[in-house]
This record gives structure tokens, sequence and C-alpha cells, in this order.
């Protein structure tokens, strides 16, 4: 289990990295176009709209944000909660949302889903975890080039965690 943190650890230190990176890269970018006449803006969020559902038909993670329950549930619970109408909250391996933000891609925000216990809620055994699943999401991201003064934008899959789930390790 811990050497699979390490690992999760790793994976986020480079995300970090590369989302640094892109932040430089337009931060540069941004300075340079300042001395130019025509700046380069960008497309409206239809047009942004239209061309990710015409890339990516089946970007489904991005209307999920109206049933965002963090502030219900932030911390592993002791029993499954079986009342509960919301299925994160009845699983064995409960889950909550938060909001994935970066400014450089369409959408800017996405629901991602976090895991609230190490292990199962109903299981006494250490050999059992509890982990995200993961998706591959289409988004755009922006890129440096312009074109017709609108900044031209990329598809790009992301991986998103959409809920989580009891295995063996």
């Amino acid at each position: 289990m811990e050497r699979s943190q390490e690992r999760g650890e790793e994976r986020e230190k480079r995300r970090m990295m590369k989302k640094l990176m892109l932040d430089l890269i337009l931060l540069l970018s941004f300075m340079v176009c300042q001395g130019k006449h025509t700046r380069c803006k960008d497309p409206s969020e239809e047009h942004l709209r239209h061309k990710l559902h015409r890339l990516c038909p089946d970007s489904l993670l991005l209307s999920k944000s109206d049933h965002l329950s963090e502030a219900k549930m932030k911390k592993c619970p002791t029993s499954v909660n079986t009342s509960s109408e919301l299925i994160q909250d009845r699983s064995i391996s409960p889950w909550s949302y938060r909001m994935n933000k970066d400014l450089n891609r369409y959408p800017q925000k996405l629901v991602e889903a976090y895991c609230l216990c190490k292990g199962c809620v109903t299981s006494k055994e250490s050999s059992m975890v509890s982990e995200p699943f993961y998706k591959e999401v289409g988004v755009l991201y922006k890129s440096l080039k312009c074109k017709k003064s609108r900044y031209v934008y990329k598809l790009r899959y992301i991986r998103i965690a959409q809920f989580c789930i009891c295995r063996f390790h």
C-alpha cells in the first residue's frame, strides 16, 4: 500500500510540474503577444462547447457539477449509509467530489471523485483498499497558436477519477 501511495504522489508531482510548465509557457506567450497590435483572444464558450462535442461526442463529465456533494461528506464513515439517496454514500468504498480546475483548458472545471477511506467500510481485512476508478475524458487545451485573433484549442484526453471501488491489493 505504501508503494502505491508513493506512485500516486509521484504521479501528482509530475502532473503539477506539467501544469506549471504549461502555465509558464502560456505566460511567456502572453508577454510576447503584448508587443503585437492584435491580441489573441479566447473563442466563445459556445464555440468551444461545439468543438469539443464535435471532436469528442462522449464527453460526459461536463454536466456533473450540479450535484456536487463535497460539503456533505469529507471523511471516512464508520459504516455504510444505507439511507442516503447518493450512491457514493451507500458504497463500501465511499467517495466525494472536488473541482479539478485548469484555466488553460475547456472546460476549465471538471468534477473529480476522491476516495474517503483507505480501506473498505465493511471489510476488516487490511488486504482490501479503496481506490479511484479513472476514465479518459476529452478536453480542449489552449495552444500558443493564434488564428483569426483567437487562440487555437486542441483535443487531449486526461484521466479523471469517476468513483471509488474496493479491491484486493
